[in-house]
């Protein structure tokens, strides 16, 4: 199932409890049949008249009553074949009284007749929903707790975890269809000119996937690999079919490549008249007839709802603790989907977009940091199940690695096959397939809240035979406090070399001893090809041309001013954790509790770009949520901060600050000439220190710039004043350093430099005054 802006839903959802208290019965009781006959489904007056007749199998000695659910409802009789039944009825549970007791084992059948206005969801999602010309129901609800709604229109068990066979007889006008799960047995005219048509659902399912859809429908029907496909359409939209479901058999292909054959007898869709999304009824999806309008623009909606075969239809979650093994699933193939159909870029682009969202807000939508396996009710179709859940399912493909991802899953499915299955059994599946241990992943990233953030601290470099390097790693957290056990690739790259080995993170610090053949690696990444859903975003360019190139994900975009005629590569990382604190004394700047970005890379001599950081303290459930703890008054006491590296102290660095309206907390900065380092938003708070350090503006000067063979550097310093004047290349490395007053200027000898761009900064008492750019042209 899903629902389009769910999560704007869910953010002014107030939850309320359709059925006051869940009627657990299923340890005494299991429903092996129902039978559905609708006699009457009256449009106008919003009603139906029906049976159900229950086919029930005893779980335990000397039982006499059986509860089911039911809501609002009018009860006609109870019956069996020895006569009437006794029974009581509360509008939310039905309480029949058996003629004898009945023991384990034993099978017992009745018939309750009924009428009503069959009840929708609070929410807006789930229930019974009627039109002049159409009915059908959407089986679960947001708002309703539990959130099975089998019970609007039949009595039943209405659990995740009790499955039964299913037929349906409904009876419709002469111009009409009714569709059901599974397959058309035989369809009956009658005298009156109305039709009964009968289906037959064999595979066991839960009550929240039964179905009924009926209009004044056509079938619009194909065959492919053996697999009957029906849409029941509009007349007048299956032009709309034909287009939006042109590339249902690569979807059907990828599914059953990754996941294996297809568990039911049809493949099925049903258009309603409905605007917020689309329900997982076993073999007969019902969709939104907007989302069917002959474009692509909602391909991936009913690509998610087929993934619901195998991952929530075949296997279905034990308790709604559990809906990320449903809706994460379904989320992530989405992405798989996507991939077979666009590439691997269209993938990642994917991911990182999903990935962005559930650490900017999930923990905001579902009102703090989840376990996947621990769900409450409240928020089961929120951003962790969904979003989170599909970022999680991405680091376990990247984990195990395609081949055995698919053998694991296919294992897992094919073991709990028309069952139901919790976390747990999804871990022993994957450990007993693949033959790797998985308790610690899942322990890690299924059990545990939040997500962990793994970094490159340094790297020292020894030459010799083979290349040594060590590797210092860093491991932070974000919503919580554990340590997590993971492989991660590290990326050593000389900008023609790329070299990539994979080491074990699985403590806060970690040292790696790699020896290498490749030189001098000018760049070292961690996790370049973005396979864990740790809390950094990245974005990764060669640029080609000059202008704007937007960083996607990463709250970021560069303005290429000059390229090199080597290309440069550029990667910004958006780590959603704090930045280091100061290491010196505070000057009275309060740094981000939640972010800062790291500018990563080959940048290459010539190359020149201009680098633009936005900033949010907005309550934006689409774009805010970044700095609102940061930003406590007016924009104007932001400051923009830059280290060269971990080694080095944050410093105030001059940037174009973009603020638009002083009180709105959102903004960007632009920097003139981007570095590689780290890039930190701050706030003047004098609680926090009695030190307070300003940027003077334009206090170095250059000439001439570009430079030849020399170049004159002046500082404007106060009298008796000395400062430290440091030339660094484009990667932050100090390649001079001198003293200079106010009285003397420092001319640097340009014809040992190699062309390209430097940066100069001036600093008095540790603290940067003020930093220009050098471009040498010779």
């Amino acid at each position: 199932m899903k629902a389009i802006k769910f999560l704007t839903l869910l953010f002014s959802l107030v939850f309320l409890n359709l059925n006051m208290q869940a009627q657990s019965v299923t340890d005494s009781i299991h429903v092996a049949h129902y039978s559905i006959s609708i006699d009457t489904v009256a449009y106008s007056q919003q009603t139906i008249r029906a049976n159900t007749t229950l086919q029930i199998v005893s779980k335990m000695n000397n039982i006499s009553t059986v509860s089911l659910d039911l809501l609002v409802m009018n009860i006609d009789s109870v019956f069996n074949t020895s006569g009437t039944l006794n029974y009581s009825y509360n509008d939310t549970t039905l309480v029949v009284q058996l003629s004898n007791p009945v023991s384990t084992g034993d099978t017992l059948e009745f018939t309750v007749a009924y009428n009503g206005h069959p009840q929708k969801d609070a929410s807006g999602f789930g229930g019974f929903y009627f039109s002049p010309t159409m009915a059908f129901n959407m089986g679960v609800g947001f708002a309703a707790i539990p959130h099975n709604l089998g019970k609007v229109w039949f009595p039943c068990v209405d659990v995740f975890d009790d499955k039964g066979a299913y037929d349906f007889h409904i009876r419709t006008l002469s111009n009409h269809k009714a569709y059901c799960n599974g397959f058309l047995n035989d369809s009956i005219i009658h005298s009156d000119g109305t039709t009964t048509w009968h289906w037959i659902m064999n595979d066991p399912i839960p009550t929240y996937l039964a179905c009924l859809v009926t209009g004044p429908y056509i079938s619009w029907t194909r065959n492919y690999s053996g697999i009957p496909i029906e849409i029941a359409a509009l007349p007048a939209d299956t032009a709309n079919v034909s287009a939006t479901f042109i590339n249902l058999p690569a979807a059907i292909n990828t599914f059953v490549d990754y996941y294996g054959p297809y568990p039911f007898n049809k493949i099925g869709y049903s258009l309603v008249n409905f605007t917020a999304g689309a329900m997982e009824h076993a073999t007969n999806i019902s969709i939104g007839r907007a989302f069917i309008n002959g474009t692509l623009g909602y391909e991936t909606l009913w690509a998610h709802e087929l993934s619901h075969m195998w991952w929530g239809d075949k296997v279905t979650c034990k308790t709604d603790a559990d809906m990320w093994l449903n809706e994460g699933w379904a989320s992530f193939n989405e992405a798989l989907f996507t991939q077979a159909l666009y590439g691997n870029t269209a993938y990642k682009n994917w991911i990182r977009t999903n990935h962005r969202k559930v650490l900017q807000f999930a923990h905001i939508s579902d009102g703090s940091y989840l376990a996947l396996n621990a769900i409450p009710s409240d928020y089961t179709y929120g951003a962790t199940a969904y979003q989170k859940g599909a970022d999680i399912v991405h680091t376990l493909r990247n984990y195990l690695g395609d081949s055995l991802f698919k053998v694991g899953t296919q294992h897992y499915l094919d073991s709990f096959a028309y069952g139901n299955a919790s976390s747990a059994d999804l871990r022993d599946a994957l450990t007993s397939a693949t033959g790797i241990n998985m308790n610690r992943f899942f322990d890690d990233w299924i059990f545990t809240p939040g997500f962990p953030h793994f970094s490159i601290d340094s790297v020292v470099y020894f030459p010799g035979g083979l290349d040594h390097y060590f590797v210092y790693t860093r491991q932070r957290s974000k919503g919580n406090l554990h340590v997590y056990k993971m492989p991660v690739d590290i990326t050593f790259s000389n900008g023609i070399t790329d070299t990539t080995v994979t080491v074990v993170i699985d403590s806060a610090t970690n040292m790696f001893h790699i020896p290498l053949i490749i030189a001098n690696a000018t760049w070292v990444s961690l996790d370049r090809n973005e396979k864990i859903s740790d809390a950094i975003t990245d974005f990764e360019i060669t640029p080609t041309t000059t202008g704007n190139q937007n960083m996607s994900e990463t709250n970021s975009s560069l303005n290429v001013q000059n390229l090199s005629s080597t290309p440069s590569t550029i990667r910004i990382e958006h780590n959603w954790v704090a930045p280091d604190g100061f290491k010196q004394s505070n000057p009275g700047i309060r740094l981000s509790d939640y972010h800062y970005w790291k500018v990563d890379g080959i940048i290459n001599p010539g190359f020149l770009s201009k680098i633009t950081f936005q900033y949010n303290g907005s309550l934006s459930t689409s774009s805010g949520y970044l700095d609102n703890t940061l930003i406590t008054g007016t924009e104007d006491s932001l400051v923009l901060l830059y280290r060269p590296s971990v080694a080095n102290d944050w410093q105030i660095i001059n940037a174009n600050h973009n603020i638009g309206s002083a009180f709105d907390k959102i903004g960007s900065y632009t920097v003139d000439t981007m570095l590689i380092g780290e890039y930190a938003l701050g706030y003047r708070d004098y609680t926090v220190s009695i030190n307070n350090v300003s940027p003077k503006k334009n206090i170095l000067s250059v000439q001439p710039n570009p430079a030849y063979d020399t170049c004159r550097i002046n500082a404007e310093l106060m009298k008796n004043e000395v400062g430290v004047l440091i030339l660094l290349d484009v990667r932050g490395r100090e390649i001079r350093k001198w003293k200079i007053d106010a009285k003397n200027s420092v001319v640097i000898d340009c014809t040992s430099l190699k062309n390209g761009e430097y940066v100069v900064q001036l600093l008095s008492q540790k603290k940067l005054l003020d930093s220009a750019k050098i471009i040498i042209h010779k």
